[in-house]
């Protein structure tokens, strides 16, 4: 690439106020699974936090 201005825009911050942020699966662990399903969102499992309820 010769173009530094078209070189310069790639390597701005990207802006933060487009960003997503969500749980993904476990699946994205794994080099073998290459497909979208591994950046879909998850609902996370309910964690109990106490010994005794």
């Amino acid at each position: 690439m010769k173009d530094v201005a078209a070189a310069s825009d790639l390597l701005k911050p990207y802006d933060a106020r487009q960003m997503r942020c969500y749980p993904v699966s476990t699946r994205i662990n794994r080099v073998a699974n290459d497909d979208e399903a591994c950046s879909a969102a998850v609902e996370l499992a309910q964690i109990q936090n106490r010994l005794f309820l």
